[in-house]
């Protein structure tokens, strides 16, 4: 199963699966990164929901007030490293994928 929220370094990052869309959870995600005591970027990967595109990316930034919803930005330039990461974690989970919006011709280019 997908961990659909991890903090990596100064970043946390949000993975959207086919039954959670973090950009329609906000509120619980808001409760979540308080708890935690986060502040600072949020990286969203909407793989599941929104595929192979180029909005694949999203952020904002959080702070004391929660999100700065002015500051949201589809992110076309991600650390390879993340990139590879995300891509390793969705790749060992076939349920996620199944459950994603990519076509069986995406799910055979993007498992090898």
């Amino acid at each position: 199963m997908i961990k659909t929220l991890r903090i990596v370094g100064e970043i946390a990052v949000v993975t959207a699966t086919a039954d959670f869309h973090p950009l329609r959870q906000i509120k619980q995600l808001t409760k979540e990164l308080v708890r935690l005591g986060f502040e600072g970027v949020v990286l969203f990967d909407l793989l599941a929901v929104n595929g192979l595109t180029s909005n694949r990316f999203a952020s904002m930034k959080f702070g004391k007030n929660g999100f700065d919803r002015t500051s949201f930005a589809v992110e076309s330039d991600v650390s390879l490293s993340l990139q590879d990461e995300q891509d390793l974690i969705a790749k060992s989970d076939p349920t996620f994928l199944l459950g994603s919006v990519l076509s069986s011709s995406e799910l055979k280019k993007f498992a090898h």
